[in-house]
């Protein structure tokens, strides 16, 4: 009889076990996911990332060049995004117009596997620009190039599949810490429009 009434409280154990075992595994995956994603900004407050920093838009006057734009904060079919757009002008050693933000405090390259933007543009190309405590000079930074498209879509950016500007910098970005990120228009003569709504690292 102690062995039957053993038999049965050991199999609701056997159960209760099981359920928490669940429980906690299934509570842990969520808690796994979040770590490893991280929305910089999604204009739940316009402006400012998570982080609290400002967006900059500037273009290649700050050396000389022709290009000419402006961003702000607008909504395309429904959703509120950065509007970025300008002439680009290859004029005078310039070609790029772009928006940008400080990292504050930077964000290591371990932690994440890349970067992943939600744009809606105009069917041309444009690029992440990645600046880290590496790059000193203002022309050392690492790209991504991606074709936008007339729709809304999410663009991944592995940080593996960054390439250096400069040959005096290194060639991994990965272990590197990120102190600025910028979408750019650029390196060419274009029309540059494009809408930023989320980005983030992942």
């Amino acid at each position: 009889m102690f062995f039957d009434n053993f038999s049965s409280v050991f199999k609701d154990k056997k159960v209760l076990i099981i359920s928490i075992f669940f429980i906690f595994c299934s509570n842990n995956s969520t808690i796994s996911a979040n770590e490893n994603t991280m929305i910089l900004d999604n204009l739940s407050t316009p402006g400012l990332t998570t982080q609290k920093q400002n967006w900059a838009f500037f273009t290649d006057g700050v050396m000389g060049g022709l290009s000419q734009g402006k961003a702000i904060i607008s909504s395309l079919d429904g959703v509120d995004c950065y509007h970025m757009t300008g002439n680009v002008t290859t004029e005078n050693n310039g070609g790029f117009i772009q928006i940008r933000n400080q990292l504050k405090p930077t964000i290591s390259t371990k932690e994440y596997e890349g970067i992943y933007l939600k744009v809606f543009g105009n069917d041309e190309d444009y690029s992440i620009h990645l600046r880290t405590s590496l790059t000193m000079a203002p022309w050392q930074y690492y790209k991504f190039s991606f074709k936008s498209n007339s729709t809304w879509n999410e663009i991944r950016a592995p940080f593996k599949e960054f390439t250096k500007s400069n040959a005096y910098q290194p060639s991994n970005l990965i272990g590197q810490k990120i102190k600025s990120i910028g979408l750019v228009a650029g390196f060419k003569d274009f029309t540059a429009d494009i809408c930023l709504s989320e980005i983030g690292f992942y």
